[in-house]
């Protein structure tokens, strides 16, 4: 009996571009989050993914990495905010 090799093409197809990501799994693996986070971090904080006209979530490893270091650099900046506050007294003006 022959193998079927119509899933082989389709899998060397995907695997063609090494940065694209496609299906929610692929990039839960390469997040190390599970599916629920995913779709929270779609809905709620602006994750760079797209859903396609077959309903595949598609993305690439270069757009989650920019977004996890904006967040990241986003997150430092309102941390050193606040702590530059809380050094000059939380930030009261203070009245005569």
């Amino acid at each position: 009996m022959r193998k079927p090799f119509l899933a082989a093409i389709r899998q060397s197809q995907r695997n063609h571009e090494p940065g694209v990501l496609i299906g929610v799994r692929n990039i839960c693996d390469y997040t190390q989050i599970g599916p629920r986070s995913f779709y929270r971090w779609c809905r709620e904080h602006g994750f760079p993914a797209a859903l396609t006209p077959g309903r595949r979530w598609i993305t690439s490893k270069q757009l989650i990495d920019n977004w996890i270091m904006a967040r990241w650099k986003a997150q430092r900046m309102t941390q050193q905010h606040e702590a530059d506050l809380a050094a000059s007294g939380g930030g009261r003006a203070e009245s005569q």
